[in-house]
């Protein structure tokens, strides 16, 4: 406004002339961070199914959070998962609890009673695993048949102490994937089309995981789709694309070569302890696996003596 006027001003011809090579000018650039944007390589979704790419396992439905392993099996659940899969897959699974006893290798008598935990009384739960487990010869003292002269025993044990829980989680996916895979031969694990086209482990030799490419091809910007377990390294052990599709016939092989004992939970009465009294005491109304206190005892020893197990053990040169 000026004198009680108000000047209504127009662009300039000038600035109408330049206007459009300033657009041009600087279009490359706004094109080229666009161009950066998009992927490197192709997605996950591009490859697998769904159900691989969101770590979906197929022996269950996708809300059952014990079985996806998305939270840990109780020793309750972990029993009865136990015995359903021996009960659908009579074959190769066994199940036990404890051993029967005897005159062991050192000529001590051993009863059934040895093998229960002294608190809750509970003896440890466990599988037989085995081609045709319910013949070859028998076992007075364990209490199992499937025992062959030209198998290997393999014994795989979970949870020596009652705060190992990782350890017994570790068994049960070897169980489900031996029960799921047994004779599921050619089964397309990652549902790309294909079948045992990336087995575990290096299997070409060429020294790289990723045996079938899958995982390499994955684009590494804006996101980083070879790194999906977030651990730095791409396409290493856990990382989608790596081992995903192992062949069911090694197992199969595996299984009627072996003779497996699988021992999820040894230390069941600590385990027990530590999930249901010692952690809802410290974090109450907290998920065990929640609580920042959750797991610290090796055992439901009384340590010293006292009624009280601090920490650390006085009576043991420990720093935990």
């Amino acid at each position: 406004m000026q004198n009680g006027k108000v000047l209504r001003t127009r662009p300039s011809f000038g600035v109408l002339i330049v206007l459009p090579l300033l657009l041009s000018l600087f279009a490359p650039i706004a094109n080229a961070n666009f161009a950066q944007e998009e992927p490197t390589g192709t997605t996950p979704g591009d490859i697998w199914s769904d159900d691989y790419n969101n770590m979906i396992f197929p022996w269950a439905s996708a809300n059952d959070r014990a079985l996806q392993f998305k939270e840990y099996h109780s020793y309750d659940t972990m029993k009865d998962r136990m015995m359903r899969l021996a009960e659908d897959n009579p074959d190769i699974f066994q199940f036990h609890e404890g051993m029967n006893g005897g005159t062991n290798a050192r000529g001590e008598e051993v009863t059934a009673d040895a093998y229960e935990g002294w608190f809750y009384g509970h003896a440890s739960p466990w599988l037989k695993i085995t081609g045709d487990v319910q013949g070859g010869e028998y076992n007075p003292y364990v209490g199992d048949t499937g025992n062959y002269a030209d198998r290997h025993d393999v014994m795989i044990v979970g949870n020596h102490h009652a705060r190992e829980w990782m350890s017994y989680t570790v068994a049960l996916m070897q169980m489900e994937v031996i029960a799921f895979s047994y004779d599921n031969i050619g089964y397309d694990n990652d549902g790309d089309g294909l079948i045992d086209e990336d087995p575990w482990g290096d299997a070409d030799g060429d020294g790289i995981l990723d045996d079938d490419g899958d995982c390499l091809a994955l684009a590494t910007s804006p996101t980083n789709y070879q790194d999906s377990n977030g651990d730095g390294t791409n396409c290493g052990p856990g990382d989608l694309g790596v081992d995903e599709d192992y062949s069911e016939q090694f197992i199969t092989d595996l299984v009627n070569s072996r003779e497996i004992y699988l021992i999820p939970m040894l230390n069941v009465d600590g385990n027990i302890y530590d999930r249901d009294v010692y952690m809802p005491g410290q974090c109450p109304g907290e998920d065990p696996w929640d609580c920042s206190a959750a797991g610290w005892r090796k055992n439901l020893r009384d340590n010293t003596v006292t009624g009280v197990t601090p920490i650390p053990d006085l009576d043991e040169t420990v720093d935990e």
